[in-house]
């Protein structure tokens, strides 16, 4: 039973380490993104399926300029103030950029202009918006917070001693 349990704490305490260290390394990444203005915005409608699908998260690179936009790209804007929208830019115009989304059968009302263009889509990641919404939730909070409570107390696990070597 006594090699049993050494076996599980064993597997608990590298399991506990890798997920410390995947923490380490995602939370690091995030905050360089950050640094370089690359942010992350979840897809909660299907108004780009199936080409940017519902649930997935949108890598938008908020330093390409709005005059470096094409007809083509994806792009992101805010509208009303604090709702974010990812749509296709159909055509440039004087008045701005004009968008619509790959499911919709018409054009966006209102031209994206500098003011609420945020931005460039590099990268879509399917299903991932699903976590992150997950996370925000009330169980996900419960969850991060269990996981961030064992990974502090896997810290005070006691270190298995090594036996001296007998000659």
């Amino acid at each position: 039973m006594s090699k049993f349990r050494n076996i599980s704490v064993t597997v608990l305490k590298t399991a506990l380490e890798c997920l410390r260290w995947l923490i380490i390394v995602l939370a690091f990444g995030l905050i360089v993104l950050s640094l370089f203005r690359i942010r992350f915005y979840i897809v909660t409608t299907g108004s780009m399926s199936p080409t940017i699908p519902v649930g997935s998260i949108c890598v938008v690179n908020h330093n390409t300029p709005f005059e470096e936009v094409e007809a083509g790209d994806v792009i992101s804007f805010s509208v009303g103030g604090n709702i974010r929208v990812t749509h296709r830019a159909v055509r440039i115009t004087d008045e701005g950029i004009i968008t619509k989304g790959d499911a919709n059968n018409t054009e966006d009302n209102s031209p994206v202009t500098p003011e609420n263009y945020l931005g460039r889509t590099i990268l879509h990641i399917p299903h991932l918006g699903y976590v992150m919404l997950f996370l925000k939730g009330r169980v996900g909070r419960v969850i991060v917070a269990v996981v961030i409570v064992l990974l502090i107390g896997s810290a005070f696990l006691p270190k298995k001693e090594k036996n001296a070597a007998s000659d």
